[in-house]
């Protein structure tokens, strides 16, 4: 089983509907949930926030537009013209490796990748077909979830890395010591760390545990009752937890809690 690990975004309000799915078991080990964004006419944009994890999109109403969109480390903004349907698939962290041969480093500099490029073209239409063939959110999700069964092969994740990923996410409320002191513990050097984390997950060792610590810490203030400092289990203090969460988010902690995440122009 991969990390238990469940990133969350901004809350979507108004006309605009977002729904998910979390997949059943085995299923779930790869898969963090399925997702479907759907927006009436009109211009508007998205408002993402890093997760460490990669997303495959797909347009239900044009074939050509179906990407993988690795992890990145600054809010991203993605413009819609409505009305238009998009289903997500977010796989866990290193999840995507069960149906993505090519590590994420290799990928280039880039925001996003088609699809075919990466996956053999067959489970492209086969995902494609039963997305547009289903009459619903619930049927698609069950309909994939057959697909997915056969389409993804239980592939060995490097022990290295995830001996990293679970220290990362055991002490996301501390300081994580990334020395080669640490790392040996892992199996490799500082150095050896750096290549790895870079290559697999596509972000360097620090960064990822920040953006692990942002999730935490934006999953905990989404959670708590008003006037409640939840983020003191990450942070020295709170304008530590702000500058971190503006970095990532683009905003403040309150503006990011009142905002819809979708937004008309």
């Amino acid at each position: 089983m991969l990390l238990e690990y469940n990133p969350t975004q901004g809350k979507v309000t108004g006309e605009c509907g977002y729904k998910t799915f979390q997949p059943l078991p085995p299923l779930d080990t790869w898969i963090q949930s399925y997702w479907q964004l759907s927006v009436p006419k009109g211009q508007f944009q998205y408002h993402s926030v890093p997760d460490n994890c990669v997303d495959w999109i797909i347009n239900i109403g044009c074939f050509d537009d179906n990407f993988l969109i690795p992890p990145f480390l600054s809010p991203t903004l993605f413009y819609i013209d409505g009305p238009a349907s998009f289903f997500g698939i977010r796989f866990r962290i290193l999840g995507h490796k069960g149906l993505v041969c090519v590590p994420v480093g290799e990928w280039g500099e880039t925001d996003s990748v088609m699809a075919q490029e990466l996956l053999p073209r067959d489970i492209v239409y086969a995902v494609f077909e039963v997305i547009t063939n289903a009459e619903c959110f619930d049927m698609r999700c069950k309909s994939l979830s057959a697909v997915m069964h056969s389409a993804i092969t239980s592939t060995n994740i490097d022990p290295r890395l995830a001996r990293y990923v679970r220290y990362c996410y055991e002490n996301v409320g501390s300081y994580l010591d990334l020395s080669d002191h640490r790392s040996s513990e892992f199996g490799v050097s500082a150095r050896q760390l750096r290549r790895l984390v870079k290559e697999h997950i596509g972000i360097l060792p620090k960064d990822f545990g920040k953006v692990l610590r942002f999730q935490c810490a934006l999953k905990a203030i989404n959670n708590a009752p008003q006037h409640s400092k939840p983020y003191l289990d990450y942070y020295y203090d709170q304008p530590h937890f702000v500058r971190e969460f503006k970095r990532f988010s683009g905003v403040t902690p309150t503006q990011f809690k009142k905002m819809s995440v979708l937004y008309n122009q």
